[in-house]
């Protein structure tokens, strides 16, 4: 266990777990983050540490902030396309959270990189006899024609299934914070459109969550080991539909954005306009915008056995990005 007391980290502003039902596990081996750096993962690591886990980092590069960021934290540098390099970082590893996504190689290259990574982690772990994996997918309806990015996040989940680590899932549909990439393409659309072109798609519904409640989640069923592998849906208050959601997040950010249908705007088209105005690399934008076809709703409600609180709305959400000094707003 780290040495830096639950009691008094836990008071520290700006984390999400404090009003988790579940409590820390004092027998528990080394825990290790996958994707530290990304979005998700670097916003779970500081909460990990402070309910005193010891925690390995799983990163691609090794950077120099890392330290004084993730202080108390082990740092490995490793790719889960290399076995050797998964040997070293899965050793002596209690339970892994498996937080990797390619997207960034394009439609044809990240699905297959994936599954490779997926089938290398989960042959590793078995080696390593890691006795549990937390994997965060994606949320969507399996009796509709999946986009590949959905497709894919299933098929990893399948992948880490194979093993005989039990693997614990947890379906997110829209994640709402500052840096998720689905969020910052619909802020950037907001801001620099005054008028939004939708395509039918845009109609169906989804069920957004705050960074802070898939964090809730990501550590909650760490410390119920009954959720060992049990697949879960997680979700936030509200049902939108993809135009409601911009709807309300420009009357958030004061814009008096016009939304026009087109129904004949197909999602390539709308993929490469979103393109040109965000930041977010093209392969990126093209995957999650593909995904506006799938309702994203959850319809499993039994992680509501485990955890009582009650998920953030849209608009807290969305809010709570704006105000300064929160964990949403670290950077990664």
């Amino acid at each position: 266990m780290n040495n830096t007391p639950i009691t008094d980290t836990s008071k520290k502003e700006g984390l999400f777990c404090r009003d988790l039902p579940s409590k820390p596990l004092p027998h528990i081996g080394t825990v290790l983050v996958t994707g530290a750096s990304g979005h998700v993962g670097g916003r779970l690591v500081p909460e990990l540490l402070a309910r005193g886990y010891k925690v390995r980092l799983m990163v691609r590069r090794r950077k120099i902030a890392y330290k004084s960021r993730w202080t108390g934290a082990e740092i490995v540098v490793a790719d889960a396309l290399n076995e050797e390099h998964l040997k070293t970082a899965l050793d002596g590893i209690d339970t892994a959270y498996y937080l990797i996504h390619s997207m960034r190689l394009g439609s044809k290259g990240f699905e297959a990189a994936d599954i490779r990574a997926s089938a290398n982690f989960r042959k590793v772990a078995d080696e390593k006899h890691v006795k549990r994996i937390i994997y965060l997918g994606g949320l969507g309806d399996i009796r509709s024609s999946l986009s590949s990015h959905l497709c894919n996040r299933i098929e990893v989940a399948r992948e880490l299934k194979k093993g005989k680590v039990a693997v614990t899932v947890l379906r997110a549909a829209v994640i709402v914070g500052k840096g998720s990439a689905s969020y910052e393409i619909m802020q950037y659309l907001v801001k620099r459109l005054p008028v939004i072109p939708f395509p039918l798609q845009a109609r169906n519904k989804c069920q957004p969550v705050a960074i802070s409640d898939v964090i809730k989640y990501l550590v909650g069923v760490l410390e119920f080991p009954e959720t060992a592998g049990k697949d879960f849906d997680i979700g936030g208050r509200d049902v939108l539909t993809y135009r409601e959601l911009l709807k309300v997040l420009a009357g958030l950010l004061d814009k008096r954005t016009i939304f026009v249908p087109f129904p004949f705007l197909n999602i390539g088209l709308y993929t490469y306009l979103a393109s040109l105005l965000t930041p977010i690399p093209n392969s990126i934008t093209r995957c999650l915008v593909e995904g506006l076809k799938n309702e994203a709703v959850c319809h499993d409600e039994s992680i509501k056995k485990y955890f009582t609180f009650e998920p953030m709305s849209y608009k807290e959400a969305v809010l709570r990005t704006r105000l300064p000094g929160n964990q949403d707003n670290v950077p990664c």
